[in-house]
């Protein structure tokens, strides 16, 4: 399991220090995006009223 594990943890703090760089606040932006699409598309689907 840990020959597994290992490599993939180490790719994620390569990723990480690449992208340390970017500002926290596009993550918080990107993050709001998501979740206001997520809202319209619930929002539209359901026409705003809960299902019965």
């Amino acid at each position: 399991m840990f020959s597994i594990l290992v490599p993939q943890v180490a790719a994620i703090e390569a990723a990480a220090v690449e992208a340390s760089h970017i500002s926290k606040w596009w993550y918080g932006g990107f993050a709001l995006v998501v979740f206001l699409l997520l809202l319209a598309v619930t929002v539209i689907m359901g026409k705003g009223r809960p299902h019965s």
